[in-house]
C-alpha cells in the first residue's frame, strides 16, 4: 500500500512538474505559425507565462489581411485532465457590424479528458449567451444561441441562418 501510495505520489509530482515548466510561449508561437496557413495571424499580442497558465493581453486578429478582431484577455491553461481557454472582451471589425454585434465579453473553451473527442464552448455578448460543442473526430458543430434583443431586433438577417428551436433558442449546425 505504502508503495502505491508513493508511486502516485511521485507521479502526480512529475505531471504537475512537467506542466510548470512546459514552454508554453514557445508553443503558443508554434500554433500562431499554423494559423497563418489559413490565413489567420495574430498581432501586437503579449504572451506571457505564468506557471500553470498562460496570458495573452492586447492581440489584434487578421483574417486574410484584415482586421477582424482584438481581444483584450486570453487566458490559456494545459492541464492533463481538463485544459481551458478563457477569452474576455473581444470587439469586432466594423466590417461585421451588419452581421453580428460587435462585442463579445466572454468566451470559455473546455476540453477533458473525459470525453475527449468533444470541446465545449460557452459565452456571453450583446449577441446574447451561446453554448455549443465542437466533435473533434466528426468535426461537427454545434451552437445553441439564447440571443439578445438587439440581435433579435437588427440581425434578422443573420439568424435565418439558425433554426429555431421549441424553447426559443437558435441552434446552428456545420461540418466543418
Amino acid at each position: 500500500m505504502v508503495r502505491i501510495t508513493k508511486f502516485f505520489t511521485y507521479f502526480l509530482f512529475f505531471i504537475l512538474v512537467l506542466m510548470y515548466f512546459m514552454p508554453k510561449v514557445n508553443t503558443y508561437y508554434l500554433l500562431e505559425q499554423e494559423l497563418k496557413k489559413y490565413d489567420v495571424v495574430v498581432n501586437s499580442e503579449q504572451a506571457k507565462d505564468t506557471g500553470f497558465a498562460l496570458n495573452i493581453k492586447d492581440s489584434s486578429i487578421f483574417v486574410k489581411s484584415t482586421r477582424s478582431a482584438n481581444v483584450e484577455d486570453i487566458k490559456i491553461r494545459v492541464f492533463v485532465l481538463y485544459n481551458t481557454i478563457k477569452i474576455k472582451n473581444i470587439k469586432f471589425s466594423k466590417t461585421m457590424k451588419s452581421f453580428i454585434p460587435l462585442h463579445v465579453d466572454r468566451i470559455s473553451i473546455k476540453h477533458s479528458i473525459l470525453n475527449p473527442l468533444i470541446v465545449n464552448i460557452d459565452g456571453v455578448g450583446k449577441l446574447g449567451e451561446f453554448e455549443g460543442k465542437f466533435h473533434l473526430l466528426d468535426r461537427n458543430l454545434y451552437i445553441s444561441l439564447k440571443p439578445s434583443k438587439i440581435m433579435l431586433q437588427k440581425y434578422k438577417s443573420t439568424l435565418k441562418k439558425f433554426k429555431k428551436s421549441e424553447n426559443g433558442s437558435y441552434i446552428y449546425e456545420k461540418n466543418i
